[in-house]
């Protein structure tokens, strides 16, 4: 049973480390509250000291009064002329007086114990102060970290060759889609259709041809051509005879 459990503590032992391995805020988390425990405990530790010396400041201050007037008391009766009585107040004053001289004894004590206390608790005050300090600082360092580490991963993972491939390959698809939708339009147009677009093609290249022509005159590279002069064809009557021979046979006229 002793190396059962021993083997169950060092299996749970090794399974904590590799949690807080990898998660570091579980061990800031358990500093933060160790040193919160330790200044609590310093706390109630200093509040009891406090809380004895003034109990022996309370005493002591008693007695002083109780001494005060026990000596009062016998000069009174010493003035009486009551000797015994006297003596006996004067015996419970000196009781009194011991009894504060143990008292401030205890008290000095319990003085240097507070101080003490309380500087240990300030120290401790302190010591929680930075650690939570140092606590958002390793966080915060964590934090930027695990985001580093994060973007690395996926910048390891991310394939550009894998993507420019894909790519290719749809503009290709894209392209063939295309060419096929062209070819089936081109071999679904009838030949009457196929020669009005060339029809369309040639007087455009002839308006074109004539526009560079007009340019190239405003520039000076081609002279104007003088038309052609054309023979005047004489005008027929309705009689089917021209107009020169009507004049030929009707000279009055």
């Amino acid at each position: 049973m002793g190396r059962f459990s021993r083997a169950i503590r060092g299996f749970f032992g090794r399974f904590l480390s590799g949690v807080e391995h990898r998660n570091p805020e579980i061990l800031l988390e358990n500093a933060v509250q160790d040193e919160l425990n330790n200044l609590k405990k310093l706390q109630v530790a200093a509040a009891r000291t406090m809380a004895y010396e003034k109990m022996l400041a309370n005493d002591a201050a008693s007695k002083q009064k109780i001494i005060a007037a026990k000596e009062r008391q016998a000069r009174e009766l010493a003035s009486r002329g009551q000797r015994q009585a006297a003596i006996e107040v004067v015996q419970q004053k000196q009781e009194a007086q011991n009894s504060l001289m143990e008292i401030e004894g205890r008290l000095e004590e319990a003085r240097r114990n507070s101080q003490e206390m309380e500087q240990a608790f300030r120290d401790q005050e302190r010591r929680y102060n930075d650690t939570v300090r140092e606590r958002a600082a390793l966080m915060e360092e964590h934090q930027r970290s695990r985001a580093l580490r994060t973007a690395n991963e996926a910048r390891a993972t991310i394939s550009l060759s894998d993507s420019s491939r894909d790519l290719e390959k749809a503009r290709q698809s894209i392209r063939q889609a295309s060419y096929e939708a062209e070819a089936v339009g081109e071999l679904g147009a009838s030949e009457t259709e196929r020669e009005i677009a060339a029809a369309e093609v040639d007087v455009k290249r002839l308006d074109a041809e004539r526009e560079l022509e007009m340019m190239e005159i405003q520039m000076g590279l081609r002279e104007v051509e003088e038309p052609a002069p054309t023979e005047e064809i004489p005008a027929e009557n309705p009689n089917g005879r021209t107009t020169e021979e009507q004049r030929e046979e009707n000279p009055r006229g």
